[in-house]
């Protein structure tokens, strides 16, 4: 079967998923496999009937992408140790801070080791393992780049009326003030409030859910509430859900205060936007009818939360991962002893 077909199928499940229930990071996968499968058949169909002029650039096209894939592989390596470094800086120390510098020195290290095999060692074992890792690698980006995709896909939609609002809570300062993640949320809560009111001219709950962590001085849900207050939401017009310690929790809790006064209401969650796709992917699981918008995070802070999200995203489909990389794995020694 050719890639068309492939890319084909693809799209054609990408797009029923996206037009039946958008809260899929599958979508990403799908559609990410679509484009690959569509250009590949182009490719291939155009290098088959080219001129030997174009034959030639092609050629040359192959030859300029292979000296370049290892100039990008150090400069992407280098600038996740320089934007580790930076954010570590600016926020504190936090191992997690650290992860996109330990990933850029993995990156770093593969390549040097490669060039020091093709200088000087010559081990074909090496060659091996380096060849099994940059599958892997290549795995892990084009699950990364089906993530940027499925936080798109999942955010695209028409925006409905709707009878309440449910703000994820995002920790407090030491000084009870919400961190600036926090505050992002709550403006843009504040803002699809004020634009709900002038659009449909009904009442809006937000119902803003955290509870107190054991390093915060208050509730989150309360420091929330008198931060809208702040931002000229009218304070009956929030309801605290103060239970709450993870977005499971969030959406749960949330929800059985909603249905007790409305059961058959309308809502969206509002959180970060590199969080959408996530809280969607829970509100799915838990059967709500829910859908979220994305406030905004400074350019600064963003590719790291957004490595941040993929990982938790990788730990959540844990097992389904787990199974690709051990199938990879699988088929590349079997390849290598000339099983297939």
């Amino acid at each position: 079967m050719t890639p068309f077909y492939w890319g084909s199928l693809a799209l054609a499940s990408a797009l029923t998923l996206q037009l039946t229930d958008r809260r899929h990071w599958l979508t990403g996968h799908l559609f990410l496999i679509a484009v690959i499968g569509i250009l590949l058949s182009a490719y291939h169909r155009f290098s088959a009937q080219a001129s030997p002029t174009w034959q030639f650039m092609l050629v040359g096209a192959k030859i300029l992408a292979y000296t370049l894939l290892p100039i990008v592989i150090l400069i992407v390596g280098i600038s996740f140790v320089r934007y580790s470094y930076r954010l570590i800086r600016k926020e504190g120390w936090a191992f997690h801070y650290s992860l996109l510098a330990i990933v850029g020195g993995v990156l770093v290290i593969m390549l040097v080791l490669s060039v020091i095999n093709l200088g000087v060692w010559h081990s074909r074992r090496l060659w091996q393992l380096l060849g099994l890792a940059l599958l892997l690698t290549a795995y892990f980006a084009f699950s990364f780049i089906a993530y940027l995709l499925a936080c798109v896909m999942t955010r695209l939609g028409r925006h409905r009326q709707i009878d309440y609002m449910i703000v994820l809570g995002a920790g407090l300062m030491p000084n009870g003030q919400p961190t600036r993640t926090l505050a992002y949320r709550l403006q843009a809560a504040a803002k699809y409030y004020r634009v709900q009111r002038a659009r449909y001219h009904q009442p809006i709950t937000i119902v803003v859910s955290g509870g107190q962590g054991p390093d915060e001085v208050m509730a989150e849900s309360t420091a929330m509430r008198q931060y809208l207050v702040d931002q000229g939401v009218p304070r009956d017009a929030i309801q605290e859900e103060n239970r709450s310690t993870s977005t499971i929790e969030n959406l749960k809790f949330s929800h059985a205060l909603i249905v007790r006064q409305q059961p058959f209401y309308r809502a969206v969650i509002v959180t970060s936007g590199y969080h959408v796709l996530r809280a969607n992917i829970f509100a799915r699981q838990l059967h709500l009818n829910l859908t979220g918008i994305g406030a905004h995070t400074p350019l600064y802070y963003l590719p790291f939360a957004m490595f941040r999200e993929y990982l938790a995203l990788i730990v959540m489909y844990r097992w389904a991962n787990l199974v690709v990389v051990l199938g990879l794995a699988a088929y590349y020694v079997a390849a290598l002893v000339r099983l297939i």
